[in-house]
């Protein structure tokens, strides 16, 4: 997951306006060599734009959102030690944890981060006064919620970037820290180095076969690691929690009954704030007898032709 040095935001810190290379390095007390490599590594961010101004590169922040937000955090904040503050591994969990409290476990699963770094910047923002905790959950004080916007804006940068490196015509569709899931029209195999097919697109590989629409899903992961079809379901609920997914993700749960992982399922529930109890529901043979679940009969009858009289 991209994050921030230290020497980073001191950079951006230094950007009320333009500044040559020649000057940061001045202001910073660092080599011409080592800023221009700070500079170089945030303009891969989106967070600043460079131009040739007759001998020099000029240096100034972006019109990204998340640059926008960068100058009001440093309006409204500046007397706290922002460099301490927005760099290491600091912004994962700024970008996950809003006003609402979420559990240590939740934090973990939404920010991707190991166990210690979590308590360990948890504890170092809470000396900060930026987060409080409550029944044991963890929550962003309000007044504090403008790093929490300059974080998920941060990352949803960071994974437009990238989906426009994979095609010209991808569209982000959901966004988190160091992963997304984007939208493309370009087909370009079930497996990408860290893009993989994912929704309703990849029901195919376990047995569901649908209508294409030309449109193709892809879940981005740093991890690289192969899709499951717990994942593969809640993505697609993700995607577009509609009567015909649901249908379809039940049909495709109960033809896998014996080797669903009902925490796994939950787990991917939580990550992503798709409810999942609903559809297990089914597969204890209860029934959701309200829109936009289906009837048991309609998901017999799909579930047989898929599957066979056995299911």
């Amino acid at each position: 997951m991209r994050i921030l040095s230290k020497m980073e935001v001191r950079v951006l810190l230094k950007l009320r306006g333009q500044r040559s290379v020649s000057g940061l390095a001045d202001e910073l007390d660092l080599s011409l060599s080592r800023t221009s490599t700070l500079v170089a590594s945030l303009e891969r961010t989106g967070l600043i734009r460079t131009e040739k101004r007759g001998k020099h590169r000029v240096v100034s922040l972006s019109d990204a959102k998340a640059a926008e937000l960068f100058k009001r955090l440093v309006f409204k904040f500046g007397h706290m030690p922002l460099d301490e503050i927005l760099s290491g591994k600091s912004l994962p969990i700024f970008a996950v944890l809003r006003d609402a409290p979420l559990s240590a476990h939740e934090l973990l699963i939404k920010s991707n981060l190991p166990r210690s770094t979590l308590y360990y910047v948890i504890d170092g923002l809470s000396n900060y006064g930026l987060i409080g905790k409550k029944d044991e959950k963890y929550f962003l004080v309000e007044r504090y919620s403008l790093f929490h916007e300059f974080a998920e804006e941060f990352y949803e940068l960071q994974n437009s970037i990238k989906t426009r490196e994979f095609s010209e015509d991808s569209i982000l569709v959901w966004s988190g820290v160091g992963e997304f899931i984007m939208l493309t029209r370009g087909y370009k195999g079930k497996d990408v180095g860290n893009f993989h097919l994912t929704g309703l697109e990849r029901f195919s590989d376990f047995g569901v076969e649908l209508i294409g629409t030309g449109q193709y899903h892809y879940y981005y992961s740093e991890k690289a690691e192969e899709l499951s079809l717990e994942e593969v379901i809640v993505h697609a609920l993700l995607i577009d929690f509609s009567p015909r997914t649901i249908l379809y993700s039940i049909v495709l749960l109960l033809g896998h009954k014996g080797k669903i992982n009902q925490k796994k399922l939950l787990k991917f529930g939580r990550k992503y704030d798709i409810s999942v109890r609903e559809l297990l529901g089914y597969l204890e043979g209860k029934e959701v007898k309200r829109y936009p679940y289906p009837s048991m009969k309609e998901v017999k009858e799909i579930l047989k032709m898929y599957f066979g009289e056995g299911k």
